[in-house]
């Protein structure tokens, strides 16, 4: 298939797979809501204003559930029949689901990737998507990888800021950087730092190396939009990535890593498997 037909092609199935997946997702959430329902309503301080207006306190058990069972009714039924209007209602209940969860009683769900997704993808049905639409799709992808190349850039300005400005502030190219990271995250959650851990990040150039590598492909992660092959390649560059912050920074990103996959996986590469099932059942 050439590249138009390949990128389409592809997000059909993302469509789908992104529904299925977020069934899962919406099950992780109830199961979130039901932790934090058991902590203290006094330390529950809603971050945004519109999450001050809908939830300016923490929501009870029978709304949870009632939004998020409304979220699993129209995710079935975008299935069923893709619709623009379930696409616009699918997003807004994640938005909503979501407000209660970030950034309170000293957690935070990185959930905004699951929700720029949903808003990228609101006017993309597979049924009406052709070969010359893949600029659309392309779009889609550069909305989300974009999230991640400025964050790159903002790691780059901010250390070339320090630099030129000669300030005595820690900067990515310090020997200590990422270890200082790991080890203030640990102990803000009050963590044991693993032993092995220490001896890892005694190889101080080693990590000055590899930070500054990460911080690049970081920022050049908006490409893989435009080439399938860049687009694998920062897929398993990013769940790379997110399981190392999971485990040295503390970072929730499992949900977000799963959410990747589903969203940039190569599912052309699934094409000669199913023509070969194809072919062996004529056989028969």
């Amino acid at each position: 298939m050439k590249y138009p037909q390949l990128t389409v092609f592809n997000y059909k199935i993302v469509y789908y797979a992104l529904r299925i997946f977020s069934l899962y997702w919406l099950a992780v959430q109830y199961l979130k809501f039901i932790e934090l329902e058991n902590r203290s309503r006094e330390i529950y301080e809603p971050v945004f204003w519109f999450e001050k207006v809908l939830f300016p306190e923490f929501p009870g058990i029978f709304l949870v559930t009632g939004l998020i069972i409304t979220g699993v009714v129209c995710i079935i039924a975008s299935i069923l029949k893709p619709s623009y209007w379930l696409n616009i209602l699918i997003f807004l209940l994640i938005a909503v689901i979501n407000l209660p969860l970030s950034a309170n009683f000293g957690v935070h769900h990185d959930n905004h990737v699951m929700i720029l997704t949903y808003f990228l993808s609101i006017f993309l049905l597979p049924e009406k998507l052709e070969d010359k639409d893949y600029r659309s799709v392309q779009y889609f992808y550069l909305g989300i990888l974009m999230t991640y190349s400025l964050a790159g850039m903002g790691k780059f300005l901010g250390t070339a800021k320090n630099i030129i400005k000669h300030t005595d502030k820690l900067t990515w190219l310090d020997k200590n950087a990422a270890k200082l990271n790991t080890y203030d995250n640990y102990w803000t959650a009050d963590a044991a730092i693993p032993e092995w851990m220490s001896e890892i990040y005694s190889y101080e150039n080693f990590w000055v190396v590899l930070t500054v590598i990460g911080i690049a492909l970081q920022f050049f992660c908006f490409l893989g939009a435009f080439n399938r092959r860049l687009l694998t390649f920062f897929m398993v560059f990013l769940y790379i990535f997110h399981t190392y912050t999971a485990k040295f920074v503390l970072a929730d990103f499992e949900n977000t890593n799963y959410l990747l996959i589903v969203v940039f996986f190569p599912y052309h590469f699934l094409l000669p498997f199913f023509k070969r099932n194809e072919a062996g059942a004529v056989n028969r």
